[in-house]
């Protein structure tokens, strides 16, 4: 404007470019506002980048418990200008497997196949427990069956060294993708020795053995009563897991037991029991 005013009247030029002299008047005793501007920007990028996953209301009123006097619409604008509200809300990252031959192994203890199912307990506050399942693929032998108020990784570990030290160690365990199953511990444990083969996320018909064994023990033990401890359901869970390995015929083998399946087939085990 100052270029434009050499022979015309501040009025005219304030006119002519559509600007109020106040404003003209105010920049020219120093008056800056882009420039607080830009520092307000700087702020929201900063909160924005430590914590990702507040909004604007949280960010602002975080900025004024500082200190930052500056009036919301003000803030907002700039929030808006920075496109901070088309930020993509924080997710975590997604397991990325890749899909692993289904087929049953033809040697027995070749493969393990492994999972847990949640029941619960009638006695005092209806008690929630797991149920841990190892089976192994060929032979369909449920291998442990066994219900706790929880498991954990140690737990787990447990178990596993437990049905080792009689059964001998397997090429492989599938398994899904839970917090056990992916823990630091189980991967140390199973480190040099055992494969741990995941399936893919979401997709639990890649473990579908396990998954029928699971159908199976809900319905031909879990749903046929109500159990008033863990003690009580485990002994229901031994009873069952002995009538199904001995006495009950499987249609994916012949109508055979596991067990006489094993003894049928004994010179084909991948690796005997460890002496």
């Amino acid at each position: 404007m100052d270029s434009l005013r050499q022979d015309r009247s501040i009025r005219r030029c304030s006119l002519v470019l559509g600007i109020r002299r106040q404003s003209y008047y105010r920049r020219k005793q120093g008056h800056r506002p882009e420039e607080l501007d830009m520092v307000i920007a700087d702020l929201l990028h900063q909160v924005t980048k430590r914590f990702v996953a507040w909004g604007f209301w949280m960010v602002f009123h975080f900025l004024r418990r500082q200190g930052h006097p500056w009036n919301h619409k003000r803030v907002y604008r700039i929030w808006k200008a920075q496109a901070l509200h088309l930020r993509t809300p924080p997710k975590r990252s997604r397991i990325k497997r890749k899909y692993l031959d289904l087929l049953a192994p033809e040697r027995i203890n070749e493969g393990w196949a492994m999972d847990f199912l949640s029941d619960w307990v009638v006695g005092s506050g209806g008690q929630k427990v797991r149920i841990i399942n190892i089976m192994d693929e060929c032979s369909r032998k449920a291998l442990w069956t066994e219900a706790h108020t929880s498991i954990s990784a140690k737990t787990l570990v447990e178990v596993l060294d437990k049905v080792v030290e009689w059964r001998g160690l397997p090429s492989y365990i599938r398994c899904d993708n839970g917090p056990e199953f992916i823990s630091q511990k189980l991967e140390d444990w199973a480190k040099g020795k055992v494969e741990i083969r995941f399936i893919q996320p979401g997709k639990p018909s890649q473990n579908g053995l396990i998954e029928r064994l699971n159908g199976t023990l809900r319905r031909e033990c879990l749903k046929l009563e109500w159990f008033q401890s863990i003690p009580k359901l485990n002994e229901q869970l031994q009873q069952w897991w002995q009538d199904y390995n001995t006495i009950r015929p499987h249609s994916s083998i012949g109508y055979k037991t596991p067990d006489e399946m094993e003894k049928l087939n004994k010179k084909f085990y991948f690796k005997p029991v460890a002496a």
